[in-house]
């Protein structure tokens, strides 16, 4: 195992995990508002204060954005606050807004995921 690999395992095992809810896996299609463009992507898992979204344009940290999800009528502000491989993570600007979103998505499908 090279050096850095044993350090990020290293890490892995001593950093505390900072999230404060759990994340639900969910599929479901959105549309995300950043500034005057519209771009329809998908959550892949959700928490009660944030999601990570595929397809979704990687605009820097910090970006505000606004969450539309068509089939509940919802919308919600939010900003970005990570950039990974499987997409960009927001963090929703109220608490409890992803709750909600997961909540309806296992409503809607017999294995809670749309």
């Amino acid at each position: 195992m090279p050096l850095t690999d044993f350090f990020r395992a290293l890490v892995a095992l001593v950093k505390p995990n900072r999230r404060r809810y759990d994340r639900r896996p969910v599929a479901l299609p959105v549309r995300l508002h950043v500034g005057p463009e519209t771009v329809d992507c998908r959550i892949i898992d959700v928490s009660a204060s944030g999601a990570l979204l595929a397809g979704a344009p990687t605009s820097p940290i910090g970006t505000l954005v606004v969450l539309e999800v068509p089939p509940m009528l919802v919308s919600a502000d939010a900003r970005i606050v990570r950039h990974s491989p499987q997409g960009i993570g927001i963090e929703f600007s109220k608490d409890g807004v992803g709750a909600i979103i997961a909540g309806w998505v296992r409503g809607q499908s017999p294995s809670g995921l749309a």
